[in-house]
C-alpha cells in the first residue's frame, strides 16, 4: 500500500494525473485502504474535473483519519468549489475544534462566510487568521479587502502642523480648525456602510430559499393574489372607489404590506444583525436604516409590477396624483421606521414583546381599511377607526390613486404628527438605551 500511495504521490507532483488514478483506483476498491490513498485519489479526481468523486472520496477519507487536519481542509475546498458553502463551514468547524490555532483554517473560512455574503463572520475569520500569522501577505490583503466593503479602513492621519511653533508667539492669535471630519464625509461613510448592509442582507436574508432574494418579492404578491382574488369573487358588490375590485383590494393591501414587513424587520434589526453590532464603525441606527431602506425598495418594486400587470389587463396602472402617492408611501414608511425603532427597544428589554405586538399587527390587519372603505361603516364605528395612523396612510394613498376619492375623515396633519411622533420617540429611546444595549450584544 505505501508503494502505490508513494508512486501515486510522484506521479501527482509529475501532473501525471490519470496515471496515478488508474492506481489509486486499485487501492481504493480494496478492503484495506488507506485515507492518504483516498486522499490523493480526490486531489487527482479534482485536478481531472470530476468533483463530486473527487468529493466522495474526500470524505470517505475524513471519515476515516477525522484528525486529519490537511484531509478536513481539501473536503472544505472541495465542497466550496461546488459552491457547497454551508457543509463546508460545517466541516472548517470540526477542523477549528481540533486545530485552533490553525491559520489556514481561518483563512478557508473566511472564504466561505463571505461567499455566503455573512461578512461579520468572514471579518472575524479573516482577524483570525491575520493575527496567527501576521507575516502572511495574502491573509493580510483579504482583511483590507473584507475591512473596505465595510467602509472599516481608518483613513491615513493628516499630516502634522508645520506652523506649531507659531503657537508659542503670543501676538498671533490662530483661528481654532473643527474638530472631526466634514459633515459630508460622515455622511458618505455612513452611506458605505448602510449600503454594504443592504447587499449582505440581500445575500444572507434568503441564502437557504432555492429562489434566493427573488422570494422577497414574491411572496407579497403571492400574497397579494391569494388574498385579492379570494375576496373579489367572494364579494360581488361593485368596488367602493375605481373599476376594478380587486384594484381596490391592492391599493390598501400594497401600503399596509409595506408597513407591516418594515416594522418588523426593523424591530428585528438587532437580532438579525448578529456580531456585525461588535464592529466600532458599524451603529444600530445603520442596521435599522439599512433594512427600511431596503424593504422600502422591496416593496416599491412589488408596487410597481403588481400595477404594471393592473396596465397590461386593462385597468388604471398609474396614480391620478403621483406626487400625492408616493408622498402617503414614504410617510408610512417613516412612520414604520418609528414604531419599529420603538419596539426594537422595547423587545431588548421585554423579550415576549415580538409576540404581543404581533397580535396588534393582525388587529390593524382588519381595521385599516384594506379590504373596505369606512364610509360603510357605523359613525360611531368610523370615529374610533379615523385614529388609525395606518388606515390615515391607506386612506391618504388611495386619494393619491384615485382622484375622485376624498374621504372627509382624512386628516393629513394628524397622520403627519403621528409620523413624526414615532421617530422622536423611536430614536430617543434608542439614543437613552445605547449603551445598555451594546452591553448586552
Amino acid at each position: 500500500m505505501v508503494l502505490t500511495t508513494g508512486a501515486s504521490s510522484i506521479l501527482i507532483n509529475q501532473k501525471l494525473y490519470q496515471e496515478a488514478l488508474e492506481h489509486l483506483s486499485v487501492h481504493a476498491a480494496m478492503p484495506d485502504c488507506t485515507p492518504v490513498g483516498l486522499h490523493l485519489a480526490a486531489v487527482a479526481l479534482r485536478a481531472l474535473g470530476r468533483i463530486e468523486r473527487a468529493i466522495q472520496a474526500a470524505q470517505k477519507a475524513v471519515a476515516m483519519a477525522p484528525e486529519t487536519i490537511e484531509f478536513q481542509l481539501s473536503l472544505a475546498s472541495l465542497l466550496m468549489s461546488r459552491a457547497r458553502f454551508g457543509d463546508a463551514i460545517t466541516v472548517l468547524g470540526t477542523a477549528q475544534a481540533l486545530a485552533p490555532d490553525d491559520a489556514l483554517i481561518h483563512r478557508t473560512a473566511s472564504g466561505a462566510h463571505q461567499a455566503l455574503g455573512d461578512v461579520a463572520a468572514s471579518l472575524q475569520e479573516a482577524e483570525a487568521a491575520v493575527h496567527l500569522a501576521p507575516d502572511n501577505e495574502e491573509y493580510a490583503r483579504h482583511l483590507h479587502a473584507l475591512k473596505g466593503t465595510l467602509g472599516l479602513l481608518v483613513p491615513p492621519p493628516e499630516p502634522p502642523d508645520q506652523d506649531f511653533l507659531a503657537w508659542a508667539q503670543p501676538a498671533r492669535r490662530r483661528r481654532p480648525k473643527p474638530h472631526g471630519r466634514p459633515i459630508m464625509a460622515q455622511a458618505r461613510e455612513r452611506l458605505r456602510i448602510i449600503h454594504a448592509l443592504m447587499i449582505r442582507d440581500i445575500h444572507t436574508r434568503h441564502s437557504r430559499a432555492a429562489l434566493g432574494y427573488f422570494w422577497a418579492i414574491f411572496e407579497p404578491i403571492s400574497h397579494l393574489l391569494t388574498l385579492g382574488v379570494m375576496f373579489a369573487y367572494l364579494n360581488t358588490a361593485p368596488p367602493p372607489i375605481g373599476n376594478s375590485l380587486f384594484e381596490f383590494y391592492c391599493s390598501g393591501l400594497l401600503p399596509y404590506l409595506m408597513f407591516s414587513h418594515i416594522q418588523h424587520g426593523v424591530m428585528q434589526a438587532r437580532n438579525t444583525a448578529g456580531s456585525l453590532l461588535s464592529l466600532p464603525a458599524i451603529r444600530t441606527t445603520d442596521v435599522i436604516l439599512a433594512k427600511t431602506a431596503l424593504e422600502l425598495a422591496t416593496e416599491l418594486l412589488v408596487g410597481a409590477i403588481v400595477f404594471s400587470a393592473f396596465g397590461l389587463a386593462g385597468y388604471q396602472a398609474m396614480p391620478e396624483s403621483f406626487p400625492r402617492a408616493m408622498a402617503a408611501i414614504l410617510l408610512m414608511a417613516l412612520l414604520a421606521l418609528g414604531i419599529g425603532t420603538t419596539n426594537m427597544v422595547i423587545q431588548n428589554f421585554l423579550h415576549s414583546w415580538d409576540a404581543l405586538f404581533q397580535m396588534l399587527i393582525r388587529l390593524l390587519y382588519f381595521a385599516s381599511g384594506i379590504y373596505y372603505s369606512p364610509i360603510s361603516m357605523p359613525d360611531f364605528a368610523r370615529n374610533i377607526l379615523q385614529w388609525n395612523p395606518v388606515l390615515q396612510g391607506i386612506e391618504l394613498f388611495r386619494t393619491g390613486f384615485f382622484p375622485q376619492y376624498q374621504p372627509f375623515w382624512l386628516k393629513p396633519w394628524y397622520f403627519l404628527g403621528c409620523v413624526f411622533v414615532s421617530l422622536a420617540i423611536g430614536f430617543a429611546l434608542e439614543k437613552i438605551t445605547r449603551r445598555l444595549m451594546r452591553q448586552q450584544t
